[in-house]
């Protein structure tokens, strides 16, 4: 289940005020940045993750913003693939098959 309106607004307002947005930056543009760092993070952690309890997501989630803002994703992938790996080992699942 992805983020509701509410907490994507939340995310939205918190980005703004720690990234110094550019007050004429398009929300929905961000809001899309959003929902793609979301969907990004999820899928590689293989699980839907609650962003307003691990905070370690969240905080993922809003560096990767960030970057996606500045075109920089590749740097980014590059720079937080410990985050990325510490994030997938706290959500893995083993199976008995």
């Amino acid at each position: 289940m992805a983020m509701e309106d509410a907490q994507i607004k939340k995310l939205l307002q918190e980005i703004k005020m720690e990234q110094h947005t550019s007050p004429f930056k398009d929300d929905e543009e961000i809001i899309g940045y959003i929902k793609e760092a979301e969907y990004d993070i999820n899928y590689i952690c293989g699980t839907e993750i609650d962003y307003k309890t691990d905070l370690d997501a969240r905080s993922l989630l809003k560096n990767r913003v960030l970057y996606a803002d500045h075109k920089r994703l590749a740097e980014f992938k590059e720079l937080y693939g410990a985050e990325y790996a510490a994030l997938q080992a706290k959500y893995y699942n083993t199976t008995n098959i």
